[in-house]
């Protein structure tokens, strides 16, 4: 009888599962475990999300007669040690597309074949091959527009159903010792969490689907934080429990005037794990080195402000305590924060980037570190730098009633629609909210300026 050992990763889901279906296919028996190697990190949002999307999973194995195994240590020790105590010929598992994974995933490979077992990897996460995605001339884009232009005839999405029975093995007794739980948070910090999202393979399909009822109002309000007009698919898609091909392929079914917009929102998330592909770096280093010369400011107060949404600007706080929150924060508002972080308070790009994947139930490598270069201006299709987001001209525009920040600002709900935005213009701040910004917008604009012109002096 072959045996296989399925190792689940970021792709909790059981149908448009390339290496699940390889699996099935090639052996007569699964084991099915996912390797904790965070249990002693503390928690985070992403974590909590984990923790019942792999509840959710269980139980859909369950469903098909199979057993999901959760198991805590090391992956590079427990997965050669578990394919030797079960005979596994094959460990297969699902490419997350990560520098360190890869590479993790390589050294596995040649460990695993010590012992005569293979590595198999299948896609699934991505619809582009960054490697086969290039200009005329060989070389990685740098610019969003051309790459999706390239690379979005080459996606295609290919059904795969949901096995309708899973044959599993046991896990052998002497590994029965790495068996773990997720614990919840204590105190339960992520409760909010859970009035807004149902992780899961079948709660993802019905969020897109919900979705797609409104696709033709998409373009025109999706920059309004108040209402809920984008997908809010991220945190399925980054950890697999919906394909990017299926949220493709049903957007294209459905057409309408909304479908180009959301297919370029997809876009975006496959050129951020390209980017990382081609210049790795990025995650800790400027893109440009132009910006390495930049004199940023280190001021553990003022991040603490911004963290706690206690800046005095209402938009940014406000999203701020949506992320602490609901574990998410709307991406209009995102570049707002990002933009006053890194521009008028002048702190490094790298420290809201790491706040953001602490908090985001999405927390994504490649799209975080795509969107915080490209807000600071130091990465690839880059605003420019003298780009600096108005917080008070983006909240007039994008929240003119106020409903987004009175929502989230409970101190400010008796201000009228004009005052709200921006408090220390007429008259001040109600008491319990900073009297002024902690950085003057003009101000921060200016030294931001400075800053660069520093640089490049």
């Amino acid at each position: 009888m072959s045996r296989g050992l399925f190792w689940f990763r970021r792709d909790l889901r059981l149908a448009d599962n390339p290496a699940l279906e390889r699996a099935c296919r090639s052996h007569d028996a699964l084991l099915l475990v996912y390797v904790d190697e965070a249990a002693d990190a503390g928690f985070d949002a992403s974590r909590a999300w984990l923790r019942r999307s792999l509840d959710a999973l269980a139980v859909d194995v369950a469903r098909i007669g199979g057993r999901l195994h959760v198991l805590a240590g090391d992956a590079e020790q427990v997965i050669p040690a578990l394919a030797a105590a079960t005979g596994a010929e094959a460990v297969h598992v699902s490419a997350l597309h990560e520098p360190d994974a890869d590479a993790r995933d390589a050294r596995l490979a040649r460990a695993l074949a010590r012992g005569g077992v293979v590595l198999r990897r299948s896609a699934g996460r991505l619809m582009t091959d960054p490697e086969m995605v290039l200009s005329k001339v060989s070389t990685p884009y740098r610019v969003f527009t051309p790459f999706l232009k390239a690379a979005r005839p080459g996606w295609r999405y290919r059904p795969r159903a949901a096995p309708r029975r899973l044959a599993c093995f046991g896990l052998p007794e002497g590994m029965q010792r790495l068996q773990a739980t997720l614990a919840a948070p204590a105190p339960d910090w992520d409760r909010g969490f859970w009035e807004t999202w149902t992780p899961g393979e079948r709660a993802a399909q019905q969020r897109l689907e919900r979705f797609l009822e409104h696709l033709d109002d998409y373009p025109g309000q999706r920059d309004r934080p108040a209402i809920d007009a984008t997908s809010r698919l991220s945190p399925h898609l980054h950890f697999g429990e919906i394909s990017p091909a299926r949220a493709l392929d049903a957007a294209l079914r459905r057409g309408g005037p909304g479908t180009d917009k959301f297919v370029a929102e997809l876009g975006w998330r496959e050129f951020g794990y390209y980017v990382l592909n081609h210049w790795p770096h990025s995650t800790t280093d400027n893109f440009n080195p132009r910006f390495d010369g930049i004199a940023w400011r280190r001021d553990e107060a003022a991040l603490e402000a911004w963290r706690r949404g206690r800046t005095g600007v209402p938009l940014v706080d406000a999203g701020m305590r949506q992320l602490w929150h609901e574990g998410w924060m709307h991406n209009r508002v995102r570049m707002v924060v990002a933009s006053y972080l890194s521009k008028h308070i002048g702190i490094h790009w790298a420290s809201g980037a790491a706040w953001f994947m602490h908090t985001l139930v999405d927390a994504d490598l490649a799209n975080n570190t795509l969107g915080w270069q490209w807000v600071a201006g130091s990465g690839v299709d880059a605003a420019p730098y003298h780009r600096v987001f108005n917080p008070v001209t983006q909240s007039r525009r994008f929240d003119p009633e106020g409903v987004y920040l009175r929502r989230w600002l409970p101190e400010l709900r008796r201000l009228d629609d004009d005052r709200i935005h921006a408090p220390w213009e007429k008259g001040g701040a109600p008491r319990g909210y900073p009297s002024r910004p902690i950085v003057d917008l003009a101000e921060g604009r200016a030294e931001a300026l400075q800053r660069l012109a520093r640089a490049s002096d």
